[in-house]
């Protein structure tokens, strides 16, 4: 009888160990993401690395053309005097020169040049007429003036076209090969007109 019973619980012993076993070998669903955790902190930097070597130095590039910094130029502009018979010993009119400011007129160079079947004349210039061709500057406007010697009537005048030049004060120099040297020490007034177009690099 005992050994009925001692049977009897072995079997109900190792029937409920197959079923736990089993159970065991079934995957359970995954469950969801939890939230992100904290970010940790920062590593300590590393040393910087050693510079590398210096590369060879390029070749020299090609010479380039004298610029015209900050200098301004008109084309030729027809005259604002009348052309025809002035029977007056003076007359005078504007040409617009909108770059010309009251720092150019105290601190820097105005050039007025006239010209006549194709030769150029720097101003102020006096004609064997007796007519003096001068110029009056004023913020915007360059005011060409002409006026007899001996107080006659003006006549045809001679100059049918005028140009300006405007340098400004502190202008640089080139260096003649395409550089800058530094400051302007040059008195541009007693430069011909073909120097002036080679220095600025100006069109005739």
């Amino acid at each position: 009888m005992k050994t009925f019973k001692f049977t009897k619980r072995l079997l109900s012993l190792l029937l409920v160990s197959s079923l736990f076993v089993a159970c065991s070998k079934d995957d359970g669903e995954d469950g969801a993401i939890g939230p992100q955790g904290p970010q940790g902190e920062q590593g300590i930097p590393g040393e910087d690395g050693a510079d590398g070597a210096d590369g060879e130095q390029g070749e020299q590039g090609e010479q380039g053309e004298t610029g015209t910094a900050n200098v301004i130029y008109s084309d030729w502009i027809d005259s604002p005097v009348s052309s025809n018979n002035i029977e007056s010993s003076q007359a005078n009119g504007d040409i617009d020169a909108t770059g010309l400011s009251q720092e150019i007129i105290d601190q820097g160079t105005v050039l007025i040049y006239a010209r006549v079947l194709g030769s150029v004349y720097a101003l102020p210039y006096i004609g064997i007429q007796g007519v003096s061709y001068h110029y009056r500057l004023t913020v915007g406007a360059v005011n060409i003036r002409l006026a007899t010697i001996d107080g006659s009537d003006i006549g045809a005048p001679l100059f049918t076209q005028y140009r300006y030049v405007l340098i400004p004060g502190g202008v640089e120099d080139s260096n003649g090969i395409g550089g800058i040297t530094g400051k302007s020490s040059t008195d541009y007034s007693k430069m011909g007109y073909g120097e002036i177009l080679a220095h600025f690099n100006m069109p005739e």
